[in-house]
């Protein structure tokens, strides 16, 4: 059975996460499911559960086009679109559940950090990985360029993060960055195997976490190439500077689960700075059990073909 990438369509940023998940579809052969929260007044709204692209054409032809071309990369049995009415974060965040991974775009500027847009809900709630998709910004000198950048800390359990980082890494053929934050270090660091013996005779603080956290999926995935950063200061700034022009910062998400006012769930420092702050795509992954526990009953929508 082929996996089902989830991707969240409108908003300003909705053409650019169809665009990524088609991409990833295209190299992983999996599924794509393409939601649409509708205006309770809108015009699709009223239409029948499986309205024609023609249908959709006549109020939304951005909407039919985009649809016409991800079938016609993919192929239509591999792309479907749901019409719901209704709020684009709750939608998304219970359709998640039948999903393996879910993409929406980069929060909307005018929610002050981000709180109360589309985007911090369905990370906040959805129990898979979700891949908040903006363009790659960096210079062409940045240290982990097109790297897959991966945030390990000492305070939780990294796994997680680095086993989808791992994955991500495999399949794009690209080079694996482990990255710690300390404020035991005065300056960033950044090495493999061949520049730590050369380069540094005392080893950097951080360096045994990293390694001691790596090394079991070094051996699952002993094709990818593997990179370490040890960054001097705080973990926000530091994790920007690693993710500067990477192809995908991984993150944790720390909120352990915590309400925060009126019963909301909290979504990690980290993981809700990195969404509002970083110059391309972020996933967040929380940890499995964690995904359990978020998850609920599936959600039935209607299904347009």
């Amino acid at each position: 059975m082929r996996p089902t990438i989830l991707v969240g369509l409108g908003g300003s940023g909705g053409w650019q996460a169809l665009a990524w998940a088609t991409d990833e579809a295209a190299l992983t052969g999996a599924r794509l499911t393409l939601l649409h929260a509708c205006p309770p007044n809108s015009p699709l709204a009223s239409r029948a559960a499986t309205p024609s692209l023609a249908v959709i054409e006549l109020f939304d032809p951005p909407l039919a086009r985009a649809v016409a071309t991800t079938r016609a990369r993919l192929g239509g049995d591999r792309v479907d679109l749901r019409l719901v009415p209704g709020r684009p974060g709750t939608l998304l965040a219970a359709a998640a559940t039948r999903a393996g991974l879910v993409v929406v775009g980069p929060p909307a500027r005018h929610y002050p950090g981000g709180y109360g847009s589309t985007t911090h809900h369905v990370v906040t709630h959805a129990p898979r990985p979700v891949v908040v998709v903006r363009p790659v910004r960096a210079e062409a000198t940045a240290p982990l360029l097109g790297h897959v950048v991966v945030g390990v800390d000492g305070d939780s359990d990294p796994d997680a993060a680095l086993e989808y980082g791992f994955e991500r890494a495999a399949t794009h053929r690209a080079i694996l960055a482990a990255v710690h934050v300390t404020p035991r270090q005065r300056e960033d660091y950044w090495f493999d195997e061949t520049t730590l013996g050369t380069h540094f005779s005392v080893e950097p603080a951080g360096l045994e976490l990293l390694a001691r956290a790596v090394e079991p999926w070094t051996h699952k995935y002993p094709q990818v190439p593997v990179k370490f950063a040890v960054c001097a200061g705080r973990p926000l700034p530091g994790l920007l500077r690693a993710a500067h022009g990477a192809r995908l910062l991984v993150v944790g998400d720390h909120g352990h689960g915590r309400l925060g006012p009126a019963g909301r769930a909290l979504l990690g420092s980290v993981a809700h700075g990195a969404l509002d702050r970083a110059t391309g795509p972020v996933a967040v992954v929380r940890p499995a059990r964690a995904q359990v526990l978020r998850s609920g009953p599936p959600v039935r929508t209607g299904a347009a073909r």
